[in-house]
């Protein structure tokens, strides 16, 4: 269980912390000095862990640094002083970063007795209205030992927070330092998953590979620590030492390493905010135990008067580590005060429409608690997709796979929109053979166009595909159609057809004859062979590889096929080889390489030519 320390400068946090642990945290010649607290500082007493935080306002940045990922507040306030400004901003973020429960320490007991009834009053105020309204308040003395067990049993009763153990691994980085004989240590908050000796992870956001050599949990030796925990990590990489690691760096699992430098957020101003949250106000960020600049940018207003709450675009100076239900605290921008804070709704947010209806009504929706509430909020409004990869890395969840869901591909389609985007693809290609029954069907780029909701191209494909599959649609080559769809030809066509197709389709196929030896074999006006073979080609029965010059679909996709058995033999497509392995022409073999080249089968380099294997299935075998 780890508490926090909160409260005014020389209120006696550390004190408090060394009489409940025997352990002074304060371990920076400069603290001893000014006897004040600087930088973290952390100690250990059976199952409590304790983060002690400065209470000085110029460290209050230190102070959110080592707030994330405790499972509860222990609000000191000095009995000869009462209520202070830091008391009043520390327990604003506690209230900002959820903090659920706390435990109040009237300290320095032994010095003003008299002030336990005015100190409760005043403290029942300022605690009403936040999560700690009627926590306990305990008066202690370090110096005497009044009260100590009663405050340690209060925190005890507190209990731990809900952890998430079952996400990948998190850890939020405070400190970093080289023991001599050991290395490299990093210690931080687990705030989510399990680490293990041995396992292999990533610094984020510099994206530098790691290894767990050994771990400490609760500053005990351990094989494995989970989320909740505080964690000292001995780890080792390629390029890792202590000038690559800074204080709000993560360490985490591989496919969590997205670093942002925009995130959407539920922002809340404090009502003590000295003015309203305007269009690029530059704020300071805090999130886990990072620190960065950022332009706030409200989304559903031009400001957000102080009280308010809106969802909020956060631009950031620096890459950060976010994910979705990350808390954060804002600071005005010359870091005087704390103006207000919220959750992140969307670590990955687009770039364009951001501020449109149908944006606002997706972060209403990802304003849930978990990921499964979230995900059937966001597929219910438009346009009932969202991308898969993307959801499962914001949320943390290793298999975003959910009740009344489709996947397709890189999507997660809801099942409304699933019939939706279904009966639309299949009626709108239904609609294009009504109006063109001499056609094929429609190319994907076409029918998406065709779309009012659009897909992403690679989306698309995977839902054509899925199509496919329970036979919903059928596939010409290039072309989809409805099963039943087949072009229907005048009689002059299937006539000319009929006669043209032996000579097309002959032993002679990769050099089949052109338009005007066509026109002089079937004794037909060359304009009207070259207008009926081009009506064959909008039919899918034949393709114009080059200016009066068609081959059969069925041959075209056997030209294909080939091509990539040439390239898979020698490494390599070359125009030689290509004319070799179809014993044709060298001039007809750079003309049917050229085609490939459009129809983005192959990619020229020189002169050779790389072939896209995603791209073959557009030319299927018959």
């Amino acid at each position: 269980m780890i508490i926090g320390t909160a409260g005014h400068v020389d209120h006696g946090k550390t004190a408090l912390v060394r009489a409940l642990t025997g352990i002074d945290t304060d371990r920076l010649a400069e603290e001893k000095r000014r006897g004040i607290t600087i930088d973290l500082g952390y100690a250990y007493a059976g199952d409590l862990g304790f983060v002690d935080v400065p209470g000085h306002e110029r460290f209050v940045h230190t102070m959110l640094a080592g707030s994330s990922g405790i499972d509860a507040a222990l609000l000191v306030v000095a009995l000869p002083e009462g209520i202070r400004p830091q008391t009043r901003e520390h327990l604003q973020i506690l209230t900002l970063l959820g903090i659920p429960r706390a435990v109040v320490a009237l300290t320095k007991a032994d010095l003003a007795p008299g002030n336990i009834p005015r100190a409760n009053a005043d403290l029942d105020d300022l605690l009403a209205g936040t999560p700690f309204a009627g926590a306990p308040m305990i008066p202690v003395s370090a110096a005497t030992g009044q009260g100590i067990e009663a405050l340690r049993a209060a925190l005890l009763a507190c209990g731990t927070s809900e952890r998430d153990t079952a996400g990948r691994p998190r850890l939020a980085i405070d400190r970093a330092f080289n023991l001599p004989g050991a290395g490299l240590i990093v210690t931080g908050t687990l705030v989510a998953g399990r680490i293990a000796e041995g396992d292999r992870l990533v610094l984020s956001p510099s994206g530098l590979d790691l290894r767990v050599r050994g771990l400490r949990a609760q500053n005990r030796a351990a094989p494995e620590a989970e989320a909740g925990s505080r964690v000292a990590l001995n780890v080792s990489g390629p390029r890792l030492s202590k000038d690559a690691v800074t204080r709000g760096d993560w360490i985490l699992h591989p496919d969590l390493h997205a670093p942002v430098t925009a995130l959407d957020a539920l922002v809340r101003l404090l009502p003590t905010a000295p003015r309203p949250l305007r269009q690029d106000a530059q704020v300071h960020l805090h999130l886990a135990a990072a620190h960065v600049m950022a332009r706030a940018a409200p989304l559903d207003r031009d400001r957000i008067e102080p009280g308010e709450q809106a969802p909020v675009r956060l631009t950031l100076q620096t890459p950060i580590g976010a994910l979705a239900r990350d808390r954060l605290v804002l600071r005005d921008s010359s870091a005087a005060a704390t103006i207000g804070g919220g959750i992140v709704l969307d670590p990955f947010p687009p770039n364009r429409g951001r501020r449109t209806p149908a944006r606002l009504a997706q972060l209403t929706a990802l304003d849930a608690p978990d990921a499964a509430t979230a995900l059937t909020g966001l597929l219910a409004v438009p346009p009932g997709w969202t991308d898969r990869a993307a959801f499962a890395r914001a949320w943390n969840v290793p298999d975003p796979d959910f009740p009344g869901t489709v996947t397709a591909g890189p999507l997660l389609i809801g099942r409304p929109a699933w019939d939706r985007l279904r009966a639309n693809l299949l009626s709108e290609l239904a609609r294009h053979h009504a109006a063109h029954p001499d056609l094929p069907g429609l190319q994907p780029d076409r029918l998406r166009a065709a779309l009012a909701d659009r897909p992403p191209p690679q989306g698309l494909a995977a839902v054509l595909a899925l199509l496919l599959q329970e036979a919903a649609l059928a596939q010409d080559g290039p072309w989809l159609r409805l099963p039943g769809h087949r072009p229907v030809l005048s009689p002059q066509d299937e006539r000319l057809w009929s006669a043209a197709a032996p000579m097309l389709a002959g032993p002679a196929r990769f050099s089949p004859p052109r338009v005007r030896d066509l026109a002089q074999a079937l004794d037909t006006p060359e304009p009207a062979v070259r207008a009926a073979m081009k009506r064959l080609a909008r039919t899918g029965r034949l393709t114009e590889i080059a200016p009066d010059h068609f081959f059969p679909q069925r041959t075209v996709a056997e030209m294909a096929h080939l091509a990539a058995e040439t390239e898979a033999r020698f490494g390599e497509l070359t125009a030689a080889q290509f004319r070799d392995r179809l014993a044709i022409g060298r001039k007809v073999a750079i003309q049917v390489l050229e085609f490939f080249d459009k129809s983005g089968l192959t990619i020229r380099q020189g002169d050779t030519r790389r072939l896209r294997p995603d791209r073959l299935a557009l030319f299927p075998r018959q």
